[in-house]
This record gives structure tokens, sequence and C-alpha cells, in this order.
């Protein structure tokens, strides 16, 4: 089965991202989180045809996108990442 984005969303995978497990000589709550970036690098799979703003060879590059916009579909036990081509930031080219 194949997803096809269409109205000018963008088909993402999200990347692995490393997180630094830094030791600290400051002590603090053990239920106490670092509060994480909106900011996000996710993989462009495919683009909806009617996109203006991005081009057709951002499929396959990496994109910093404002998480909170990303829509997470779930249809049969596969989960698929969508976006408006509006919250993408920038993309990393070489």
């Amino acid at each position: 089965m194949r997803f096809e984005p269409l109205n000018r969303h963008l088909l993402l995978s999200p990347l692995q991202e490393e997180k630094e497990e830094k030791k600290s000589t400051i002590l603090v709550p053990e239920d106490y989180s670092v509060v994480e970036s909106r900011h996000k690098t996710y993989g462009v799979m495919a683009i909806a045809q009617d996109c203006e703003k991005i081009p057709r060879d951002y499929v396959g590059q990496k994109v910093v996108v404002d998480n909170t916009m990303v829509e997470e579909v779930n249809i049969k036990g596969q989960t698929y990442y969508l976006i408006l081509e509006n919250y993408i930031y920038g993309t990393f080219w070489g």
C-alpha cells in the first residue's frame, strides 16, 4: 500500500536523533526533564502535487519543521507523518 500526500502536504519520516547524556554535578529532581525544542529534523518521503513552495527535489532531503504542526495519521497499524508546506523552515544540502 502506498500513501500519497494531498492538499499541499508533505509525507515525512522521523529521523533518529542522538541524545547526549552528560554527567552533572548539579542535583535535580528525579522527575526533571529537559525541555525539547519544538523544531525537529525529518526526511521527506513524498510531496503533494499541488505544493507551490517546495520543489520536487526535496524528496530524500532532510528538512527542519515546526514539530508541533506535524500530524500523525495511523492507518492499519502504520503511522504516517504529514505537515503542511508552510511549516517547513529549511533544508540541509550536501
